[in-house]
C-alpha cells in the first residue's frame, strides 16, 4: 500500500491492484488473526465471575462463557457462508477474479475458531482441578 501511494503521489502513476490485494490481504489477516486470538485466549471475556468463583460453579461458567462465544462464531459461520456465496459472481476489477475469495477469509476463519472453542470447551469439561 505504501509504495502505491508513493508512485500515486511522487511518481504520477498508480499500481491499480494494489488498493485490491491490500483490502484482500486484510481480510485475510483479520479473520484467521481472530482464530489465533480464540486458540490463545486473547479476545475480550466477561471472566470477573470466572475469577471469584470456586469449584464447580467456576467450571459452569467458564463453559457457559466460552458456549456463548461458540453460538456467536456459529452464527457469523452462517451469515458468513451466504454472503460468500451471494457474492461469488461479483467480479473485481482489477484482479479478476470472484469476490468470494475475499469474503471467504470469514468463513474459513470461522471454522478455525470453531474448532479451536470446540477444543477449549472440551479440555474445560476434562479439566478437574478447576
Amino acid at each position: 500500500m505504501a509504495i502505491n501511494v508513493l508512485c500515486r503521489f511522487c511518481l504520477n502513476f498508480s499500481i491499480y491492484w494494489a488498493d485490491e490485494l491490500t483490502q484482500s490481504l486484510m481480510l485475510w489477516l483479520t479473520f484467521l488473526g481472530a482464530a489465533v486470538a480464540i486458540r490463545e485466549h486473547l479476545h475480550y471475556s466477561f471472566n470477573y465471575i470466572e475469577q471469584v468463583a470456586k469449584g464447580r460453579w467456576k467450571k459452569i461458567f467458564i463453559i457457559v462463557n466460552k458456549s456463548i462465544t461458540l453460538v456467536g462464531i456459529c452464527v457469523l459461520f452462517f451469515w458468513s457462508v451466504e454472503v460468500t456465496e451471494g457474492i461469488a459472481d461479483w467480479i473485481m476489477p482489477a484482479m479478476e477474479f470472484s469476490r468470494a475469495w475475499i469474503y471467504g477469509a470469514c468463513p474459513v476463519g470461522c471454522v478455525f475458531m470453531l474448532i479451536y472453542c470446540i477444543t477449549d470447551i472440551i479440555s474445560s469439561f476434562k479439566t478437574s482441578n478447576l
